[in-house]
C-alpha cells in the first residue's frame, strides 16, 4: 500500500532529524554513536537524561534544545499523519470520498443548492446535472444522503433549516437555492434563512397547496411550484390532448432531443440593439427560436412583435438545444 504523501515527509523529516542529532552529539559532545543515537531519541521523546553522564558543556546544551524542538516537531506531524492515515484505513474509501467532496464544495462558485434529495428534489438535480449546472444537495437522512453520493451528486449532510449547513454548501457563492424538502414549514424557514443571508438570491420552493405558497411567496420565495397542482394538470392534458402533451414530452423531456428554454439579457453592446427581430436572422445564426421578450419591469410578450426594436437589459428567452442556445445567447452579448 502506498503511503500518502504527508506520512511519507513526516517521516522523512523524523528521520533526517535523527541522524542530524545524532551526527551533532557525536561531533559536539563526543559521544560515540550508539550512545549519540539514543541521547537523540530520549531527547525527541522528552524521557530524561538520568543514565547519561553529565553534566553536558555549554555547546552540547544547545544542541540538545535544537533536536528537542526540530525532533518533537518532527513527531508531532508524523503522529499526526499516521492518526489520519489509520482513519482513512479503517474508514476506507468513504472518509477520503467525503474530505475530497467537502473541498470541492468549498472552491464552487455559481452553484445551485438543492435542500432535499427525495422525489422532488433529486429530479431537480437530475435535471441540473443533464443541462451542466454545477449543484450541490443538502440531505439530513443519511440513507438518502448515501444514495445522492451514489448517484455523483456532491453532498452536505445536514438539516437544511440551519445557517451553518447553508454556509457549508456553499450559500455565499450559489447562484440559487432550491426548497425542495417534503415539509412545507420547513421549505419556509429554508427560504427565511437564505433571505437572511442572501436577500437577493434566488429561491425556488416547494409548496403543498395554494396557502403554502402564499407563506413561501411572503418568506422571499423567489418562485414556488406545487408538484401536486403541476401533475394534476398534466394528467388532465393526457387526458384532454394526448397528442398535445406527447408534442410537449418531445419538445420538453425527451433526452434525444434536449429542447430547453433559456432566459438571456441583451448586453449593452450587443449588435441587436437597436434592431428588430425583422432586421436579425436569430433563427438561421443561432438555430434557436426567440419565443419571448420583456423590457424593463414589463410582463414577458410571448411570440413578440418582430418590428419592436431590442434595448439593452431586454430579457429574452430562447428555445432550441443546448448548442443552439449557447449560440443564441454569443449573438446577444456580443458587440
Amino acid at each position: 500500500m502506498r503511503l500518502p504523501s504527508n506520512l511519507r515527509a513526516g517521516l522523512i523529516a523524523l528521520v533526517a532529524v535523527i541522524g542530524v542529532g545524532a551526527t551533532g552529539f557525536v561531533v559536539i559532545g563526543d559521544f560515540d554513536p550508539g550512545e549519540a543515537l539514543y541521547v537523540t531519541v530520549i531527547t525527541i521523546t522528552t524521557v530524561g537524561y538520568s543514565e547519561i553522564g553529565g553534566p553536558f558543556d555549554g555547546g552540547t546544551r544547545l544542541w540538545v534544545v535544537i533536536v528537542l524542538l526540530s525532533g518533537m516537531g518532527a513527531a508531532f506531524y508524523t503522529a499526526t499523519s499516521v492518526v489520519e492515515f489509520g482513519l482513512e484505513t479503517v474508514v476506507g474509501s468513504d472518509y477520503r470520498k467525503r474530505r475530497k467532496m467537502t473541498k470541492e464544495i468549498s472552491n464552487m462558485r455559481d452553484h445551485v443548492i438543492v435542500c432535499g434529495f427525495g422525489r422532488v428534489g433529486s429530479t431537480a438535480w437530475h435535471a441540473l446535472k443533464r443541462d451542466n449546472v454545477d449543484a450541490v444537495v443538502i440531505e439530513a437522512d443519511a440513507l438518502t444522503s448515501e444514495s445522492a453520493v451514489a448517484a455523483g451528486a456532491l453532498v452536505v449532510e445536514g438539516d437544511a433549516t440551519r445557517d451553518q449547513v447553508l454556509k457549508e454548501a456553499g450559500v455565499a457563492h450559489a447562484s440559487g437555492v432550491i426548497a425542495a424538502v417534503a415539509s412545507a414549514s420547513d421549505n419556509l424557514v429554508i427560504t427565511l434563512s437564505v433571505r437572511s443571508l442572501r436577500p437577493t438570491l434566488p429561491v425556488a420552493a416547494r409548496a403543498v397547496d395554494h396557502e403554502t405558497e402564499t407563506k413561501l411567496t411572503l418568506a422571499g420565495a423567489t418562485s414556488v411550484v406545487t408538484p401536486e397542482l403541476v401533475g394534476g394538470e398534466r394528467l388532465a392534458a393526457l387526458v384532454a390532448d394526448p397528442d398535445l402533451a406527447g408534442f410537449l414530452d418531445a419538445v420538453v423531456y425527451n433526452p434525444a432531443i434536449e429542447f430547453r428554454i433559456k432566459r438571456y439579457v441583451v448586453d449593452e453592446s450587443s449588435s441587436v440593439v437597436g434592431r428588430t427581430l425583422a432586421d436579425l436572422s436569430l433563427l438561421g445564426d443561432s438555430g434557436a427560436m426567440v419565443v419571448g421578450v420583456a423590457s424593463g419591469k414589463e410582463s414577458v410578450r410571448i411570440n413578440p412583435s418582430p418590428n419592436q426594436p431590442f434595448a439593452a437589459g431586454d430579457i429574452v428567452y430562447g428555445l432550441g438545444t443546448m448548442d443552439h442556445l449557447t449560440n443564441l445567447g454569443m449573438i446577444l452579448t456580443a458587440e
